[in-house]
């Protein structure tokens, strides 16, 4: 199984040293890389890849539901996890709305935790597999298409399906900028 890079975000370093030391025993095939501010993570995630992001809700100079909303903005389809230092009703449902993947209340329970960071990672390699299959599926087309149009002299197959794929890029890219994040927790 490949190795899972997962960004905590915390700035309570001993809060971040105990989810650390949990997770790297009970899940070894995940690599955790540790940052105290939601911005400098925001700077991280331009640069590096991770399967799934915990972040702490109650940050300096960004709070969490900012947080999620950046991190949507550059990489929709990683899971954040959202911790709140207490449970509040409305602030799950911004978060949620936001598009965080889960939301937990501080202290977390470690069975809880592992729990949720194992879907988050389940959901990324899901997602990875359907993206990865997908461009498959579309290089497969593009060959049949070829290879119709050189067999049966059907000219202008591929045209029609390079046009009929550039609609289908154009319509996901204005979804993508005018819908809100999906605010369903059970990906």
């Amino acid at each position: 199984m490949p190795i899972s890079p997962i960004l905590i975000v915390d700035d309570d370093t001993i809060f971040l040293d105990t989810v650390t030391s949990t997770l790297r025993l009970r899940l070894p095939d995940v690599h955790m890389e540790t940052v105290d501010s939601a911005l400098a993570a925001l700077e991280r995630i331009r640069s590096m890849e991770y399967t799934a992001i915990i972040c702490d809700a109650h940050q300096p100079r960004l709070e969490g539901i900012g947080f999620v909303r950046a991190v949507r903005k550059v990489h929709s389809e990683w899971p954040v996890l959202l911790l709140l230092e207490k449970y509040h009703e409305d602030l799950i449902r911004q978060a949620m709305d936001a598009g965080a993947y889960d939301v937990l209340v501080k202290p977390v329970e470690e069975g809880a935790l592992l729990f949720a960071v194992q879907r988050a990672i389940e959901v990324s390699r899901l997602r990875n597999q359907v993206k990865r299959e997908g461009a498959q599926l579309v290089e497969t087309v593009r060959g049949m298409m070829r290879d119709l149009e050189v067999l049966y002299g059907a000219d202008g197959l591929q045209v029609h399906f390079e046009a009929f794929m550039a609609r289908v890029d154009a319509e996901r890219q204005a979804l993508s900028t005018t819908s809100k994040p999906p605010s369903n927790s059970s990906d």
